[in-house]
């Protein structure tokens, strides 16, 4: 199944964590549509804000700390709806859609003006000098978090709430 055939994937309230960006003029092409390549660099973003969560509560992963531990991007598939616009904004929903062992996948989506621009999904790996090693409890607590919300006819639940609240 196509991540696009999933309608919940194309709903805002679906995705725990959001951020809006402003479309720079360099972020478009000579049509003033917004750059494909642009849209799957928001979303690099959206799995930032995602990993400051996860992995800066386990501190595995602080600035201060020696960097011993890496996420690795080991699959990224990236489907596009519509064309976006500048100027204007783009508002970037992300969440997890699933946890592994040592794996996180990363479900996106893109905004503009209430309509779904894009559909995403990442996976990224935590791994030690090139080999995955499993999350720790605690990441997996702060994966759960940002689970997205959808049942499995993937229609949106709605009655969730907040990551984090009951």
């Amino acid at each position: 199944m196509r991540l696009k055939d999933e309608r919940a994937r194309q709903l805002a309230p679906t995705y725990p964590l959001h951020y809006r960006q402003r479309v720079l003029f360099s972020d478009v092409d000579a049509l003033r549509h917004l750059n494909n390549g642009a849209i799957t660099r928001y979303f690099e973003e959206g799995r930032a804000q995602a990993h400051q969560m996860i992995f800066h509560a386990s501190n595995e992963l602080t600035p201060r700390a020696p960097m011993v531990i890496a996420l690795v991007l080991v699959r990224l598939v990236v489907e596009f709806l519509r064309e976006g616009r500048y100027p204007g904004e783009v508002e970037i929903r992300s969440g997890i859609s699933s946890i592994g062992t040592s794996s996180i996948v990363h479900a996106h989506g893109a905004f503009q003006d209430g309509a779904c621009l894009a559909v995403a999904e990442a996976v990224m790996v935590k791994s030690v000098d090139g080999r995955p090693v499993p999350l720790s409890d605690q990441e997996r607590s702060a994966s759960e978090h940002l689970m997205i919300r959808h049942t499995r006819t993937g229609e949106v639940d709605l009655r969730l709430g907040e990551p984090g609240q009951t």
